[in-house]
């Protein structure tokens, strides 16, 4: 089992679309109000993000307990988290009694977290590619056949208190702006990387699919 790597100050590129895809909106056609608000969102998430990164490097004789992953030669895990400050100003907001804004920079720091998810990826990938070997699209416990439980032991394993990040007895990470995900990896060009993961995902029905 390879160590704990960390990043303290992962560099992460919100697509602003994408909050407001989130939101309900087609691409371009947000109400100028609700743009209005995205944009307050992204200046005031400047003094709000805390991005930030573990992984490991695991291999199948560390993966046996686990009954999705122990037929993997190869993953590396990851834990991506954004911090607690957005969410403390979300709940200040919904305090206030102000909820479009609540739930605006909600959104925004859903959007922040799966970008910061995606630098992480870019971390592990170029570690890894640079070893001459390919990667899978991540992939994240809860999502198809991979049981939500499982978040228990890959918090434990990369050392998500170190992180701040805890979880609750449903398996939701606490701050809830945290992603955990896998990445196979190995020698074959099929676990090359994708556009992106909708691309090869099997869930037609999702929700949070991504247009082409």
């Amino acid at each position: 089992m390879d160590t704990v790597h960390r990043v303290d100050r992962l560099e992460v590129d919100v697509d602003i679309e994408e909050v407001a895809r989130s939101l309900g909106y087609v691409r371009g056609e947000a109400p100028k109000r609700v743009a209005s608000l995205i944009a307050e969102a992204q200046v005031q998430a400047v003094n709000l993000l805390e991005p930030r990164c573990v992984y490991r490097c695991m291999r199948r004789h560390d993966l046996s307990h686990s009954p999705y992953l122990y037929h993997v030669d190869a993953v590396a895990l990851c834990l991506v988290t954004i911090g607690p400050r957005l969410e403390g100003a979300v709940e200040a907001y919904k305090g206030e009694g102000d909820l479009s804004r609540a739930l605006v920079l909600d959104a925004y720091g859903s959007a922040a977290a799966e970008a910061a998810a995606d630098a992480a990826n870019a971390i592990i990938e170029r570690e890894i590619c640079g070893k001459g070997m390919y990667c899978s699209p991540r992939f994240s416990p809860g999502y198809a056949c991979w049981d939500i439980k499982e978040q228990s032991w890959i918090v434990s394993a990369l050392e998500g208190q170190t992180l701040g990040v805890s979880l609750t007895e449903g398996f939701m990470m606490v701050p809830r702006k945290s992603i955990s995900f896998a990445v196979v990896f190995g020698e074959s060009p099929r676990e090359s990387r994708h556009e992106h993961t909708c691309d090869v995902c099997g869930m037609v029905e999702c929700l949070y699919k991504r247009p082409d």
